[in-house]
């Protein structure tokens, strides 16, 4: 969609009001001095991967002891697991690489501050 159609381009001013700028402001885990340095958001995307690790991985455990159990039960008291095979194994790949990525931006922030250090 084009911010130049015909009805504002007739309607448009150089003056905005308040109520017309955008009011979104990123997200922040942090308050204060910290927010925005290298350290915090590392903080907060520690906090966002980690958290999101954890609900692949109880989704995960969830599904495997639902199919542990229907594998003990009779047909009338099976239940339905939580997601599929397909989507479980999915979920575990996400976990493994949302990991991999928290881990290989910490190890980025390490080399950063020792070659702070070095200099």
């Amino acid at each position: 969609m084009s911010n130049h159609d015909s009805n504002s381009t007739r309607h448009s001013t150089n003056t905005t009001s308040a109520s017309d700028a955008p009011t979104h402001e990123d997200f922040h885990w942090i308050e204060g001095p910290q927010q925005g340095s290298l350290y915090g958001n590392l903080l907060e995307t520690t906090l966002d991967v980690s958290a999101g690790i954890h609900a692949c991985l109880q989704i995960i455990y969830t599904n495997t002891l639902e199919h542990a159990a229907n594998d003990d039960a009779d047909d009338g008291e099976k239940a339905s697991p939580a997601v599929s095979v397909m989507h479980a194994d999915q979920l575990m790949r996400l976990a493994i690489v949302s990991a991999g990525l928290l881990r290989d931006e910490a190890w980025r922030q390490v080399e950063d501050c020792n070659e702070v250090e070095v200099s």
